[in-house]
């Protein structure tokens, strides 16, 4: 059933919805080029710091088009006042909160894959090395997964909130905060989930634990914005 669900989830979805992950994927992918066009193409990494250069961007990007998802998907159910009507409906409630975090996180991957893709044509455009394909996938696919637990906690917000300013102020400023959280040697804020999108970067030593991180507190937390949302009773 869940399935079906998920499957009407998506056919609900806003054409902007679609739009987003190219419009990610593109913003990231063009900011990176120039950036190391214009900063980065002479210095001692050559084409290869065209990595460090799209790490300094891509937690915010990921993490800010989570937010306007979240929004968005959450918003259409508040502005045409349809929660009521689907809380009738002959389903698990918690299906219909799953599948909405279902296709945030979908739309996610196709973030980073249209990075991907963007980004090795760059490549083959731009020098005759090899793509070096392990950094190429894993630095934004790993992001987008590392991205789990602030969907969770937008989604929640989004769906608490009828008037969507907080939610997306929040998701903001978590968005803008990312860019540096990560870069601290403090324990306490590098476990903060904005920081995991940039912790889990192949550049990062032990990325793959924060990963890990990511993914148990995403789970935890969709958890948690699940059972709320079973109890919640909107208006």
């Amino acid at each position: 059933m869940i399935l079906r669900v998920i499957k009407a989830e998506g056919l609900k979805l806003k054409k902007i919805c679609w739009w987003i992950p190219l419009i990610q994927g593109c913003v990231l992918t063009g900011m990176t080029a120039v950036e190391w066009y214009l900063y980065f193409r002479q210095g001692p990494g050559g084409v290869y710091a065209g990595f460090a250069v799209m790490f300094m961007f891509l937690s915010f990007v990921m993490l800010l088009g989570g937010t306007l998802l979240a929004s968005i998907m959450a918003g259409t159910e508040h502005d045409t006042q349809t929660w009521k009507q689907l809380m009738a409906m002959p389903v698990p409630r918690s299906y219909i909160y799953l599948s909405k975090i279902v296709w945030i996180v979908i739309l996610q991957l196709g973030t980073a894959l249209i990075t991907v893709a963007g980004m090795s044509l760059i490549w083959v455009l731009y020098t005759n090395e090899p793509i070096p394909w392990r950094i190429m996938l894993l630095q934004p696919i790993n992001a987008s997964l590392a991205t789990l637990p602030v969907l969770a906690i937008q989604l929640w917000l989004s769906t608490l909130f009828t008037n969507q300013a907080f939610p997306l102020a929040f998701g903001i400023f978590g968005s803008i905060a990312s860019l540096f959280l990560a870069r601290t040697s403090i324990l306490w804020i590098k476990i903060l989930p904005w920081s995991y999108p940039a912790l889990s970067s192949p550049l990062m030593k032990e990325h793959m634990i924060w990963v890990i991180v990511a993914l148990s507190a995403g789970v935890i937390f969709t958890g948690l914005g699940t059972l709320q949302f079973t109890k919640h009773e909107f208006k």
